[in-house]
C-alpha cells in the first residue's frame, strides 16, 4: 500500500513540475525572476508530494522486503534453533540489518517463532531455549503476554511458566504481575501503561478482555474494529 501511494505521489510530483514550468514560461519575463519564481511555486506545489511519495515509496519497498525475509527467517531459525546475526544473513542472502528487523518484528507477533538475542546477537526460536530465557526476551517485546501465548511458542505448561517467572524474579531480572485468574503475564513497564489502556472498544463499546496497552493495536472480537492506541 505505501508503495502504491509513494509511486501517486511522486507522479504527482510530475504534473506539478510540468505545470509549475507551463505557467512560469507562459509569463515570461527575466530568466532569473522567472526561475526564483518558478522554483517557490514548485515548492509550494510539488515539494511536498516529491517528499512524502518518496518516503512511503522506500519504507513500503522495505516493508516488503523485511516480510519477505520473515518468512524465510522462520523456516531457517526453527530449523536451526538458534543463529547467528551474521550467520542468518549469509544464508538468506541479504543484509544483517534487514535480518534484525525482521526478527524484531516476528518478536512482536501475536504467536512469535523467532526473537532477536541483541546481546549474543543471534537469532533465536523460543522453543529451542530454557524457558526462563524465552520469556525475558518475549516479554520485553510484548509487555504483556497470556499463557496461552507462551504455551504456544515455548511449549510450556502454566505450571512451568509460573515456575520459571518465580525463578526470574527471585533472580531480580523479571519485576512485573502474574495474572492467574485472566492467566496473563504483565511486564512492570505493561502494569505502569495500565491506566492508559483501551478497555472498551470504541465502536461497538464491547468489554475488551485484553486491554489495548500504547502503542498497541488489536481487532474487537466482537465486531471486527481494529483499535488502535496512540497514547
Amino acid at each position: 500500500m505505501l508503495q502504491l501511494i509513494g509511486t501517486v505521489l511522486l507522479l504527482l510530483t510530475v504534473a506539478m513540475t510540468y505545470v509549475v514550468y507551463r505557467a512560469t514560461v507562459e509569463v515570461g519575463g527575466d530568466s532569473a525572476i522567472l526561475f526564483a519564481s518558478g522554483l517557490i511555486a514548485w515548492s509550494i506545489l510539488g515539494l511536498p508530494e516529491f517528499v512524502i511519495g518518496l518516503w512511503a515509496l522506500l519504507k513500503g519497498t522495505r516493508e516488503s522486503r523485511v516480510s519477505d525475509i520473515s518468512g524465510r527467517l522462520v523456516a531457517l531459525v526453527q530449523r536451526e534453533g538458534r543463529i547467528g546475526l551474521r550467520a542468518a544473513a549469509r544464508e538468506l542472502g541479504v543484509s544483517a540489518v534487514d535480518v534484525a528487523d525482521a526478527a524484531e518484528r516476528l518478536a512482536r507477533r501475536k504467536f512469535p517463532l523467532a526473537y532477536l538475542d541483541a546481546a549474543k546477537g543471534e537469532i533465536v526460536s523460543p522453543s529451542a531455549v530454557s524457558l526462563e530465557e524465552s520469556l525475558l526476551h518475549l516479554l520485553h517485546a510484548h509487555r504483556r503476554m497470556t499463557f496461552d501465548q507462551i504455551a504456544r511458542v515455548t511449549n510450556s505448561t502454566d505450571t512451568e511458566i509460573i515456575e520459571a517467572l518465580t525463578v526470574l524474579s527471585e533472580r531480580g531480572m523479571f519485576r512485573g504481575t502474574i495474572d492467574r485468574d485472566s492467566r496473563v503475564v504483565y511486564t512492570a513497564e505493561a502494569v505502569a501503561q495500565l491506566p492508559k489502556a483501551v478497555t472498551v472498544c470504541p465502536n461497538c463499546g464491547g468489554r475488551l478482555e485484553v486491554p489495548v496497552l500504547p502503542g498497541e493495536e488489536e481487532e474487537c472480537p466482537y465486531c471486527g474494529h481494529i483499535i488502535v492506541n496512540r497514547v
